[in-house]
């Protein structure tokens, strides 16, 4: 699970006036990993509910960075160049996610 501090770092935020919209996106994040998935991230295995839940790990992480980053460069609907999630943000989520073979 990302902080704001590492939020903040890899957006090269280093003023705290936009600290609430920034936890915005890391809430947003979390969530989005969750319904890309269709799993629930957990932090610890003690934590586990159900054989579907996902333990959160590093590249979990590096995804929720590059969303958080996404969501800041592009906040307005009308920006120029708006750009779909970055592609490192699909390769960081696919190896967890259920193809349902």
């Amino acid at each position: 699970m990302i902080d704001l501090a590492k939020a903040k770092l890899h957006c090269h935020v280093d003023h705290d006036d936009e600290d609430t919209l920034i936890q915005t996106y890391i809430d947003a994040a979390n969530e989005q990993i969750q319904i890309n998935l269709d799993r629930k991230v957990i932090a610890t295995e003690a934590e586990r509910v159900n054989e579907n839940d996902l333990v959160d790990n590093s590249l979990l992480d590096a995804a929720r960075l590059l969303y958080v980053g996404h969501l800041y460069k592009n906040r307005e609907a009308t920006s120029q160049g708006i750009t779909e999630l970055p592609l490192g943000y699909w390769n960081c989520i696919q190896p967890y996610r259920d193809m349902g073979v």
